[in-house]
This record gives structure tokens, sequence and C-alpha cells, in this order.
């Protein structure tokens, strides 16, 4: 499953970039944008950490009860007033 396009609707929703999403996690900005792409996996503890910090662990409430991906990105977009690209 690529949750790219989730890492990155949360992040947009937060208002942060990639280069402070990565300070806060410990790596380098070109890690995040692959994580958001899907080209590099995302480890469960680091995917804890990143709704922690966007603050939306109810994200992980939605995907635990089988809410899909694209219903969670649309709420997101249509929160921030805008709408978030595919990757």
């Amino acid at each position: 499953m690529n949750y790219g396009p989730l890492l990155r609707a949360t992040r947009l929703f937060r208002g942060m970039t990639q280069g402070e999403m990565g300070e806060a996690l410990g790596l380098d900005r070109s890690v995040v944008t692959k994580m958001e792409k899907g080209t590099v996996g995302l480890l469960f503890d680091r995917g804890l950490r990143w709704f922690e910090i966007t603050q939306t662990q109810k994200v992980i409430e939605l995907l635990s009860a089988g809410v899909e991906i694209s219903v969670i990105i649309s709420s997101l977009s249509t929160l921030i007033g805008g709408f978030i690209k595919w990757i």
C-alpha cells in the first residue's frame, strides 16, 4: 500500500514544508520526498511519529477501521481548502 499521498496530505494539512518535516523526523528532506512519492518504505515507528508531528493521529484510527486512503485525503484536502495533487 502506498501511503505517500496520505503523508503529503497530512504534512500540508499541518502547513509544514518537507524540510521542516525532515528536521522534525531527524531525516534529510530528500528522504521525506521519497517517502511521499512511495519510493522509500514507511517504517511503522516513522509513520506513527509522522502522524504525531502533524497532529493527525486520528488517521491511524481511520486506517485501522478500514477507511480508504483516498477518502482520508479528500477530507484533509477539503479542510485545507484546496486540491492535493495525487502522486
